[in-house]
């Protein structure tokens, strides 16, 4: 009979981690680095700096501290914002392979593979719901950068 107070204080201590693990806010995705950016710009995205009002209002729905694609005029863009500098980077596969090799050079992580896949559905699921949402004509055409 003294197994009750045992489970009592068994489930308390859960019910107390749940609750502070519950309230524990969620690490925000890391900012834009300079060496993100030198990275970036060296692997040849162009900057394109949001200048309208509906851009700066478009800018903070995209991911902060990763690599987006975008699809505008039938063509996929890599977009990558800089929040702080009211700026995306904008490049073609052939800039963000050139990216990635970078990052690898430079012994910088790169995305687990099999950790996304596990995450891919909800992922994609939720970007096309923000690419729907998100209206990409407020900025300019991306093929007029000079691919």
């Amino acid at each position: 009979m003294k197994l009750a107070p045992a489970i009592n204080v068994v489930s308390l201590l859960t019910l107390s981690a749940l609750i502070l693990g519950c309230g524990a806010t969620p690490s925000a995705p890391p900012p834009s680095t300079p060496q993100n950016d030198s990275l970036l710009v060296a692997a040849g995205f162009k900057t394109v700096v949001a200048s309208t009002e509906k851009q700066l209002q478009v800018l903070p729905t995209l991911p902060a501290g990763q690599v987006t694609v975008v699809t505008q005029t039938g063509k996929n863009y890599f977009v990558y914002p800089d929040l702080a500098k009211n700026r995306i980077y904008v490049g073609t596969e052939k800039q963000y392979q050139a990216y990635m090799t970078l990052r690898a050079q430079n012994n910088l992580p790169t995305a687990d593979p099999q950790k996304s896949y596990f995450h891919q559905d909800a992922a994609m699921r939720k970007a096309d719901t923000r690419d729907l949402s998100v209206p990409w004509d407020v900025f300019p055409d991306f093929s007029g950068l000079g691919w």
